[in-house]
């Protein structure tokens, strides 16, 4: 609903706009057009919205918007901004516009790191809540206790954004501001969500619907516990007491029972999620031992696994793990690569998907040995499945 959806950056008391568009929505598309209604980007939608704000006001910099950007890429905020900008000078918007963009609006950097898995499906618990509530709440939805917004800005932003004291008679929320996310968010991408992303796939192939079933899994936590302590920790530059702290937390929130984490909720755009969490590790410690990291290289084998399907749905794939069908949700481009690659030779097959920049942003053939070792997991994955495949090398 495009025009309503413009009418709401004509609202005079909007301030902040905040955006999870997943590792993949923050990417600038150059056949994206001022005048269209659905345009494929978050960032051409966005600038959109700005220009209409600024005619609405005409220019008026009190009526700039706080941009916050919660996508798990490095400088979220910053790339975020520089896509806006890019759209300005592809659309030829007025230089007026370009200058309330920079000087009226502010592009924050942020962090989030908190495990939210939505609707509490459970009737009966859902009516207890209500009870104690008073109230019916709509919006019900089940998270971890555990909470944590880091937000880098420019300008202070904390006294018109005080979530770090939002909570009557209590602390706050758990919010940090700061002039540098960065060591907060290597920590959390690369240990918790390179973690995720490095072991969902092979678990739900193995059998596995949830995070918490996974690590009642012997093979699949031994997994987890190894790419995180054997081959992530040793490239992190933080203190390695701090980083062993952080990575025994996260283990306990794995464990959470009360957090039903659906490994296909994960799954959703694993490509661009396995280039920002998983591959800073594996050329880390290429780079630091000269060697392959064995958990890591099999996590490339196991989401080429999962992705292999021609068969088309609605705007995905359809995997299957015997007789459960799944579906395999990413970009486009992603989806086409794979329906016309998956059938293929394993060899042809990796070789394919290794060398595709647009993808890992770098030739990962390049790598010495990382397409033969991809290839042998593919290989016996495709031939054994994957429960024999993980005994067989990880048993």
């Amino acid at each position: 609903d495009y025009d309503r959806y413009i009418s709401i950056a004509r609202i005079p008391t909007l301030r902040f706009v905040v955006s999870n568009t997943t590792e993949a929505g923050i990417v600038f598309h150059a056949e994206d057009r001022f005048e269209e209604k659905l345009n494929i980007t978050f960032p051409a939608k966005l600038t959109q919205f700005l220009y209409a704000r600024y005619e609405e006001f005409h220019g008026d910099p009190e009526k700039g918007l706080v941009m916050l950007p919660v996508e798990l890429i490095d400088d979220n905020g910053i790339e975020l901004h520089k896509d806006v900008l890019k759209y300005i000078d592809l659309w030829k918007l007025p230089e007026g516009f370009r200058s309330w963009v920079e000087d009226a609006c502010i592009f924050t950097s942020t962090l989030v790191d908190r495990i939210v898995t939505g609707w509490v499906r459970d009737e009966k618990e859902r009516n207890a809540i209500y009870e104690e509530l008073g109230y019916v709440d709509n919006l019900l939805d089940t998270a971890e206790p555990f909470a944590l917004w880091v937000i880098e800005s420019k300008k202070d932003i904390s006294k018109e954004w005080p979530m770090d004291r939002a909570l009557a008679g209590k602390e706050g929320m758990n919010v940090i501001f700061t002039d540098n996310q960065k060591p907060y968010k290597q920590r959390k991408v690369r240990i918790l969500n390179g973690a995720h992303t490095s072991f969902v796939l092979a678990s739900y192939l193995k059998g596995n619907d949830f995070v918490n079933q996974s690590m009642k899994d012997p093979i699949i936590r031994d997994f987890m516990m190894h790419t995180i302590h054997d081959e992530v920790i040793p490239t992190l530059t933080l203190p390695k007491q701090d980083l062993e702290d952080f990575a025994n937390a996260v283990v306990d929130r794995f464990n959470n029972p009360f957090i039903q984490h659906s490994l296909l909720a994960i799954s959703l755009n694993s490509v661009s999620k396995w280039r920002a969490r998983c591959l800073p590790s594996l050329l880390g410690y290429v780079d630091k031992y000269h060697r392959l990291p064995e958990h890591l290289t099999f996590s490339i084998a196991a989401l080429m696994a999962f992705y292999s399907s021609d068969e088309k749905g609605e705007g995905c794939l359809k995997g299957h793990r015997g007789s459960d069908v799944y579906d395999i949700k990413d970009d486009a481009a992603v989806l086409d690569f794979f329906a016309s690659e998956c059938r293929k030779d394993t060899r042809t097959f990796v070789h394919d998907y290794l060398s595709r920049e647009d993808f890992h942003g770098q030739d990962l053939t390049k790598i010495d040995g990382l397409e033969d070792r991809v290839c042998e997991y593919l290989d016996a994955i495709r031939r054994d499945g994957m429960q024999k495949t993980l005994e067989t090398y990880f048993g």
